[in-house]
């Protein structure tokens, strides 16, 4: 499936206290024509957190299909929702390969298997082609599983329609299994990147969208919304007057977006289609921009790409 492939230009890392290993940055552009000068309109655009469940959980003989199969179901969700960005989460090379091959260069993502291991592709963000254009990507180093650092994306998006520049991240934060226990320290720690990287970027006033699998409910929301001006897709999670009514969230799954982004339509699809394929509910939520609450979105010219400083 023909793309441009994005040229790596930079690699930083650097020690975080307590993990066993650092952050890591590589951050990638491509080259296209800058949209026209005339006045901003609106950005209106779907998103999706999606845990896929990776391919290595549905061996054979199991309750749901295989990874191959299931993929093919995810793309028929995406569809569905007319999801034009999407977080996923567990999206393991056989099934980033298989999607690649299904969507027929309709869909970019990043990294793909473009990252340092095939594995990075566990952790990707895809977008319409016909919607967004990549303008850079960042990886960063997040404690997985006892620490052990997992590159996961940020990405620099440019509407193609209105100009507008976008900020996605996606995270997959580590669970408590019983092969992997007591990962709370872990959580934390990967939660003081994240958080980080929401402030860093923060100045830029570009509208700021993050997905992911956190493993966490009120906590996890409770924890960020107090130390970076986010607010949740999920209408019943708020914030106020300092604070947080996290609204029993049934779900670990989340989009967050910074405070003046207007989210509508907030679904967690449960249905039978989405059980079939993951043990996850599909998260979606449409996104408009207005440019008179967030004018530097429009800019002719993007930022550079990101450094992500480190939380300590």
């Amino acid at each position: 499936m023909p793309r441009t492939t994005p040229a790596r230009i930079g690699l930083a890392t650097a020690l975080v206290s307590g993990l066993t290993a650092g952050l890591l940055a590589t951050s990638s552009t491509t080259t296209s024509a800058a949209p026209s000068r005339r006045a901003p309109q609106p950005s209106h655009f779907t998103v999706s957190s999606f845990n896929v469940l990776g391919a290595n959980h549905t061996p054979p003989g199991g309750r749901r299909a295989s990874g191959a199969t299931r993929i093919a179901w995810v793309n028929q969700l995406l569809n569905h929702h007319h999801v034009d960005v999407a977080g996923f989460q567990e999206l393991q090379p056989s099934q980033y390969t298989r999607l690649r091959a299904i969507t027929k260069g309709s869909w970019g993502f990043y990294p793909g298997l473009g990252g340092q291991r095939k594995i990075d592709s566990e952790n990707s963000i895809g977008w319409r082609t016909d919607k967004f254009r990549l303008v850079h990507g960042t990886l960063v180093n997040i404690p997985y599983f006892d620490g052990r650092p997992r590159a996961m994306p940020l990405v620099l998006l440019r509407d193609q329609r209105t100009g507008m520049l976008l900020y996605v991240a996606n995270y997959h934060n580590p669970a408590d299994t019983r092969k992997h226990p007591h990962q709370g320290r872990w959580r934390r720690a990967a939660m003081r990147i994240e958080i980080a990287l929401q402030n860093q970027i923060m100045g830029h006033g570009i509208p700021r969208i993050m997905t992911g699998d956190m493993n966490e409910r009120a906590e996890f929301f409770c924890h960020v919304t107090a130390r970076t001006p986010l607010k949740a897709a999920r209408p019943t999670s708020i914030r106020r007057n300092g604070v947080c009514q996290a609204g029993r969230p049934r779900s670990v799954d989340w989009i967050l977006g910074n405070l003046r982004v207007d989210f509508s339509n907030y679904k967690e699809d449960r249905g039978p289609l989405v059980d079939r394929t993951t043990d996850h509910p599909m998260i979606v939520s449409d996104v408009t921009v207005s440019p008179s609450r967030m004018p530097r979105a429009w800019r002719y010219s993007p930022p550079p790409p990101v450094r992500p400083r480190v939380s300590r």
